[in-house]
């Protein structure tokens, strides 16, 4: 197309409110009804994310604290969701349903205004195929459902490119002051939607007529001066340099991960959508055809984000997650779609609905969206913690954040006296011990998300060996333990070699022939192996396909230690490729022991690769050579939680523990 034609294209688009024949409008209709249902359905019952509950937690009862608390404390984002959710609670409440419910109405109206877009760039085919994808995708469901800027980003970026396109094609003074408001709104919502934003701005610059350029500097300039009051907190929250607590660096399997979860995890889904894409550029290549800048525009738009936050990451400090480029991804999208405009109309609605079933068949059943979305590992740890306080003899713990347990006592008006528990986040093992050995219970309830410590269960097992249930959710997990047996016993461990002086060693233990043994004068007791003097003497030693077969499997180590005196004695777990340890973790006995169990564990699920190809060693080390004996080691491997990590990545199996 010349210039003259697509600027023509844009203007007969401007000109309606809904551009598109009959049909393309009632395609149009029923994939936002679609996008509204899958993003809806069971809405009281969409749990809150931890990125929720964390903004939920910092709001303020006034105006003034609500902003000191944004712009004061440490903030990741621009204020303008905060104090939205600010004055929308004030209004509404906390509950789920009422706070998610704008972020997913803006979610759906993003799709319209991006639907307008592509028709405006690429006819009604290319709008169609990319709004059923949109509507579908777990990538703008989920965020479409979580009450952060993520959905109120895609919404003011969309309205910002529907704006700028709209003003280019009819010059109307409403549309730039869409476009201004837009670029402000987009500017406090995230700092990835304000950098797209000012893409956009500076590339419309150049799509703008000569005798329109005044006015279109003087709205940009405007929506930079309402911005102002927010640069000295955005150059605050710059010197943070990113997430490096605890988000690591894209590497170069970022992207590949990125695309394979775009196409929900499917081999059939990502078929499609390949075939989509090789249609386009096969249509592009025969046609030889453009649509004028759109090249440009997506390229800038939907490439560049990523581009900048990859460098970014790699150069300063971490800030890629899949969210931060959702506001630039539809602009790829269309951009990638754009020679479909050269398929024949009748075409349009058969292509968007094979991809809206598609989408949303692998959203159900692959991706299992609604399984796993809405089963909060927050919501369990709670409501176990709830249910222990009316089971006598009961023991409630919770690794966790620690703010979480009592935001929902709260939202739920449970009675905080009532309820007994404790919080294990940052607690020394010898505490916990403590707390262990002095409790009466007969029963232990444990919370745990993600990031606890992976000795917790192993070690609250150690006195309550007896597990009586347990509950996988994504990035969590409960337990109960008991002392005693009981009918509904469960054995989650799929692999278990234990050795000591007096029982059969197996061949996965190495112990050195001259380890002297140690027994009392009584001759009762079982026998233990003297350290004292020796540094090391014990050795497990195997390749770690042989001893775990899943990815989240966790591997526990315990070892039954007496006569410790000096310090220096530890339980050493590694992983090895050829000469070089790539991972390393140990557990020190304390000096006042004196006797007890040390446990370490490794948490195969989040080492590059799961430790496979590797081999794993577990041995004492006495440091020193102070006095020590042990009694027994005993390595178990704990089935892993197939969920663990399913919102983000491939799930790794049915879920055993549901």
């Amino acid at each position: 197309m010349s210039t003259g034609t697509w600027r023509e294209q844009v203007r007969r688009s401007a000109l309606v409110k809904v551009p598109g024949t009959t049909m393309e409008r009632w395609g149009l209709l029923a994939l936002l009804v679609l996008a509204a249902t899958l993003r809806l359905w069971n809405l009281p019952d969409i749990p809150y994310t931890h990125d929720e509950i964390s903004a939920l937690v910092r709001l303020r009862p006034g105006f003034l604290d609500a902003l000191r608390n944004v712009v004061v404390e440490i903030d990741a984002h621009p204020p303008g969701v905060q104090l939205f959710e600010w004055a929308w609670t004030r209004l509404f409440g906390m509950g789920e349903a009422a706070v998610k419910l704008p972020f997913i109405l803006m979610s759906v109206a993003a799709l319209f205004l991006l639907y307008r877009f592509a028709f405006a760039w690429c006819g009604g085919t290319v709008a169609l195929v990319t709004t059923a994808l949109l509507a579908v995708l777990q990538y703008t469901v989920m965020y479409g459902q979580i009450a952060r800027p993520y959905a109120a980003g895609f919404f003011t970026t969309a309205l910002l490119a529907d704006q700028l396109t709209r003003y280019l094609g009819s010059g109307s003074r409403r549309a730039l002051a869409g476009m201004a408001l837009a670029a402000v709104l987009s500017a406090y919502t995230h700092h990835f939607s304000l950098l797209l934003a000012a893409i956009m701005a500076v590339t419309g610059l150049f799509l703008v007529r000569a005798e329109s350029r005044k006015a279109y500097l003087v709205a940009g300039g405007v929506a930079a001066l309402a911005y102002l009051p927010n640069v000295p907190n955005f150059f605050r929250q710059l010197d943070v340099k990113g997430l490096t607590a605890w988000l690591a660096s894209p590497t170069v399997h970022w992207l590949p991960d990125y695309l394979w979860w775009i196409a929900h995890c499917s081999v059939v889904f990502a078929g499609a959508l390949s075939l989509l894409l090789l249609t386009s550029a096969a249509l592009r290549i025969r046609n030889r055809g453009s649509v004028g800048p759109l090249w440009a525009i997506s390229l800038a738009w939907g490439i560049l984000p990523l581009a900048i936050g990859y460098a970014y990451s790699v150069w300063r400090a971490p800030v890629l997650q899949y969210s931060v480029v959702l506001f630039s991804f539809p602009y790829m999208l269309i951009g990638a779609l754009a020679g479909l405009r050269h398929l024949r109309p009748g075409w349009a609605l058969l292509v968007a609905g094979t991809v809206a079933a598609l989408g949303a068949g692998t959203l159900i059943t692959v991706r299992k969206h609604y399984e796993i979305f809405y089963r909060s590992r927050y919501e369990l740890a709670a409501q176990g913690i709830i249910a222990a306080s009316s089971v006598p003899g009961r023991m409630a713990l919770y690794d966790g954040p620690g703010e979480v347990i009592g935001f929902y006592l709260d939202l739920w008006k449970v009675d905080k006296a009532k309820l007994s528990y404790a919080e294990l986040r940052g607690m020394p093992v010898e505490r916990l011990d403590s707390l262990l050995h002095a409790s009466s219970a007969s029963e232990v309830f444990l919370g745990a998300t993600a990031g606890a410590e992976p000795e917790r269960a192993a070690r609250i097992q150690a006195m309550f060996p007896f597990l009586l249930e347990r509950h996988d959710v994504e990035e969590g997990q409960t337990f109960l333990f008991g002392a005693g047996p009981s009918t509904k016993r469960l054995d989650d461990h799929a692999w278990s070699s234990r050795v000591a002086p007096d029982a059969i060693k197996g061949e996965d233990w190495s112990v050195d022939a001259d380890l002297p043994l140690l027994q009392d004068s009584t001759g009762h007791a079982p026998r233990r192996w003297d350290f004292t003097g020796r540094e090391f003497g014990i050795l497990l030693e195997k390749p770690v396909y042989e001893v775990a077969k899943g990815d989240n499997d966790v591997l526990e180590v315990r070892m039954d230690a007496t006569g410790v005196s000096g310090g220096g004695l530890k339980l050493v777990a590694e992983l090895r490729e050829g000469e070089t340890t790539t991972f390393y973790r140990s557990q020190p006995c304390p000096v006042r022991m004196g006797a007890g169990t040390l446990i370490t564990a490794i948490p195969f699920a989040d080492l590059p690769g799961h430790g496979q190809g590797q081999r794993l060693r577990v041995y004492v080390w006495n440091e020193g050579g102070n006095p020590a004996q042990v009694a027994s080691l005993e390595a178990r491997v704990r089935s892993g939680n197939p969920w663990l990590y399913g919102l983000f990545q491939p799930l790794k199996g049915p879920l055993i523990y549901p």
